[in-house]
């Protein structure tokens, strides 16, 4: 107990310190103009920052980077607030003046870019802008350059919001903005379940006359989808559960197209990779186990009955 006592104070007075000796009172900006829709930049000149929370007060998620680029889309006054290592707390208040109208509109930038896409998926930009000889690109919330082609291609990997600019012939002061809305993909395995079930239900495509239409999901197979049967797949899941097969051997004995649920006691149905996630490292016994084939000889169903051992 004595002992708890004591670290219990040391982590306090760590903490207490931390926060007492705290020193950062300032951060930079660095802009040609404070206009709304120019790009300006914030950034950490402490020496003992590791972690950063940018807000900025104008509708716009938080960044978490020690530098950061970000653009007001409208005129006023906002409190920009940096929190650097979750104790030191630095605001500013900038003003931010209406943006007057370009003059020079040779070089405005022009692009094209979708307004939405999907997580994941390779976005190709255009641009179109009169007399531009370079290009800079940039397709998050952050003062890099993520290209400099004139035509770039970029995937997001995470949903939302996102904000894209371009500067031509590095000039700032006419940068544009896109915004483009990335949809997740992530299912939830329920909708992944319903969504087989529904396609099992529906006539399959003759595989000679889906292959000459060149449909796109015609069914993929290899040497061993004939080959599958009862002992074998009780072999192949054993060596799963054993951690010796991966997921990706075991699917090569099913229509990739369409891979198998599995229906455990009692009616339940789920995917054949959470079966992969439920048994895998863990030590089961096999029941019972049987194959349900579609007019194809692809594998619709496993029907499996197993316990872990030491548990019933």
């Amino acid at each position: 107990m004595g002992g708890l006592l004591l670290l219990s104070g040391v982590l306090l007075a760590f903490k207490m310190n931390s926060a007492s000796n705290c020193t950062v009172n300032d951060f930079k900006i660095d802009a040609p103009s404070f206009k709304a829709g120019e790009l300006i930049t914030f950034s950490d000149i402490s020496d003992t920052g590791y972690e950063w929370t940018w807000s900025f007060n104008d509708g716009t998620p938080v960044s978490y980077r020690s530098k950061v680029g970000h653009a007001f889309s409208g005129p006023g006054k906002y409190k920009v607030r940096l929190v650097i290592n979750n104790t030191c707390n630095v605001e500013k208040t900038i003003t931010i003046v209406p943006r007057v109208n370009v003059v020079n509109t040779a070089i405005l930038p022009k692009f094209f870019a979708p307004k939405v896409v999907k997580e994941g998926e390779q976005i190709q930009f255009k641009d179109s802008t009169a007399n531009a000889t370079s290009w800079e690109w940039r397709f998050e919330d952050s003062s890099k350059i993520n290209s400099i082609d004139k035509n770039p291609t970029y995937t997001y990997r995470t949903p939302g919001e996102k904000v894209v600019s371009l500067v031509v012939n590095g000039d700032v002061k006419n940068v544009q903005f896109a915004k483009i809305t990335v949809l997740p993909i992530k299912k939830q395995p329920k909708d992944i379940v319903s969504e087989r079930i529904k396609r099992r239900n529906s006539v399959r495509v003759d595989p000679v006359e889906e292959y000459y239409s060149n449909v796109p999901d015609a069914p993929k197979r290899s040497a061993e989808i004939p080959g599958i049967n009862e002992v074998k797949l009780e072999g192949l899941i054993m060596g799963v559960a054993e951690d010796k097969l991966t997921y990706q051997n075991l699917t090569r004995y099913f229509c990739s197209d369409a891979l198998p649920l599995v229906e455990l006691k009692k009616g339940k149905v789920i995917t054949l990779e959470s079966l992969d996630k439920d048994i895998r490292k863990k030590s089961i016994k096999i029941r019972s186990i049987g194959l349900v084939r579609d007019a194809d000889g692809c594998v619709t169903m496993i029907k499996i009955n197993y316990k872990f051992k030491g548990l019933f």
